[in-house]
C-alpha cells in the first residue's frame, strides 16, 4: 500500500485542483486496486474539507448529496459500456469532483494559512526506535531497509523497511534463561513490532515496550509505558499480559489499546474487539467491545464507559482524531509527535476545546493553523516554544 504521506499529498493536491497528470494516473490505478481504498480517500478528502470548513459540515453532507443526484443517472446509462467496478470508481471520482466545484463555489477561494509563524514549520515524526539488549547494548531501528540487527538467544530480530522489527524463531528452543529486551520508541516516532508468538504491536512516540524475546512460560508478560494497540495471537494455552503502572490487562486474543504515560493523570485501555479484564487494586473489570476502562492515577477510581474506540486508535494507521478535546490535551499529543514543548499563557485557554481529524503526517503549521480557524486562540514561537493565547490580546 502507499504511504500516508503519498496519499495524503493526493487528497491535498486532488482538493486545491494541483494534481498532475501522473498523480492522477497513479491515483486512478491505486483506487481500483480496492473498494478498501475507495473508502479511505473519499473520508480523508472529506476530513480535509471538513477541517476547512469551519462549521459548515452538514452543508457538505448535503452538496454531496445534492451532487451524487445529478451524476447517478449518467452513471446509470453508462452501465453497458463499463464493468460495475469501472463504474464504481468513475462514480467516487466524478462525485468528489462535482463536490470540490461546489465547494469552492460555496466557500470561495481558500483562506491562505497565515496564522501560524514560518518557524513552526516542524516536520511530523518518522518510523524509528531503539532495541535495548541485555548487555546494555542499543541498536538503532529505523525505516530504512530489511536486514537481520541482532541474534537474542536463537531468536533472529529482523527490522523492516515499512518502519517495523519483527522476532522470529525458527527452531524449537527447550529451556535456558529468559532473556528480556526493550523497544524505546522517541517523541517525534512511532514503531510496528511483532514478538516471537506472532502478537503484533503498534507503538505510538514517547513510549516503551519490554518483553521476552521468547515466551517459554505458561504465559506471555509485556510491560508497557506510554501508548501501544495491541494484536494478541491467541494462544489459550498462555494467556496474555500487559502491565501498565498499577493496571493489568488479562487478554485471551482481542484487539485492543493502551494508554499509560507517565505525564498523564490516567491509565486507559480501549477494547476494540475480543475481551480483556482490566485488573486494579485487586479489582477486576471485564471490558466487552467498545468499552474504555480508564484508572485515575491521583484518586485511584476506576471507570467504565462505551466510547468511540475507532477515533482512540485512529493514530495507529497514520490519523490524529480529536473529538471534543481540550487542548490541554491535544498540545501534548502534539508535543510527542512532532518535539516541541507548548506553553498557555491564559489559563481557561487550557479548556477550550477542539474537533477535527488529520493525518499524522502533515507539518505542525498546517495543524495548529486548523485549530486556530475553529478555536479563539493564536499560536506564536517564543524562546524555542510554542506559545498558546487568546486572539486579539
Amino acid at each position: 500500500m502507499e504511504s500516508w504521506n503519498q496519499i495524503d499529498e493526493w487528497v491535498n493536491a486532488y482538493r486545491q485542483g494541483t494534481l498532475s497528470e501522473k498523480d492522477r494516473a497513479a491515483l486512478i490505478i491505486w483506487l481500483e486496486k480496492s473498494p478498501e481504498h475507495i473508502t479511505l480517500f473519499k473520508e480523508m478528502l472529506r476530513t480535509e474539507m471538513k477541517v476547512s470548513a469551519v462549521g459548515a459540515w452538514r452543508e457538505l453532507d448535503k452538496m454531496q448529496e445534492r451532487t451524487w443526484k445529478r451524476i447517478y443517472p449518467v452513471l446509470e446509462n453508462r452501465t453497458k459500456r463499463l464493468y460495475m467496478w469501472g463504474v464504481r470508481v468513475a462514480a467516487v471520482i466524478i462525485v468528489t469532483i462535482g463536490i470540490f466545484w461546489m465547494w469552492q463555489d460555496h466557500q470561495g477561494a481558500e483562506e491562505k494559512l497565515g496564522n501560524v509563524v514560518s518557524m513552526l514549520h516542524v516536520e511530523s515524526g518518522t518510523p524509528k526506535a531503539v532495541l535495548l539488549t541485555r548487555g546494555g547494548g542499543e541498536i538503532e531501528l529505523k525505516g530504512d531497509e530489511t536486514r537481520q540487527v541482532a541474534d537474542l538467544s536463537g531468536i533472529s530480530v529482523i527490522q523492516d523497511s515499512t518502519g517495523g522489527v519483527r522476532f522470529e524463531q525458527k527452531d524449537s528452543i527447550e529451556g535456558g534463561e529468559i532473556e528480556y529486551t526493550t523497544i524505546v520508541v522517541p517523541r517525534t516516532g512511532e514503531y510496528f513490532v511483532v514478538l516471537s508468538d506472532g502478537t503484533k504491536v503498534w507503538m505510538n512516540s514517547g513510549s516503551q515496550l519490554t518483553f521476552p524475546v521468547r515466551f517459554c512460560e505458561d504465559k506471555r508478560e509485556v510491560s508497557l509505558q506510554g501508548e501501544a494497540y495491541f494484536e494478541v495471537s491467541e494462544d489459550k494455552t498462555k494467556p496474555f499480559y500487559v502491565q501498565a503502572d498499577e493496571v493489568q490487562v488479562h487478554v485471551l486474543g482481542t484487539a485492543f489499546n493502551v494508554m499509560s504515560y507517565k505525564d498523564d493523570g490516567q491509565v486507559e485501555v480501549a477494547l476494540l474487539r475480543g475481551k480483556v479484564s482490566f485488573d486494579v487494586s485487586e479489582e477486576t473489570y471485564l471490558l466487552k467491545p467498545g468499552e474504555i476502562a480508564s484508572w485515575e492515577r491521583g484518586n485511584q477510581k476506576t471507570t467504565v464507559r462505551k466510547g468511540d474506540v475507532e477515533a482512540i486508535i485512529d493514530w495507529k494507521v497514520g490519523r490524529f482524531n480529536f473529538e471534543d478535546m481540550p487542548l490541554k490535551e491535544l498540545t501534548v499529543k502534539l508535543a510527542r509527535w512532532y518535539g516541541v514543548d507548548f506553553s498557555f499563557v491564559d489559563e481557561p485557554t487550557k479548556e477550550f476545546r477542539f474537533s477535527g481529524a488529520v493525518t499524522k503526517y502533515r507539518s505542525l503549521d498546517y495543524v495548529l493553523n486548523m485549530i486556530s480557524k475553529t478555536t479563539n486562540v493564536v499560536f506564536t514561537e517564543e524562546n524555542g516554544k510554542i506559545v498558546v493565547r487568546m486572539k486579539n490580546k
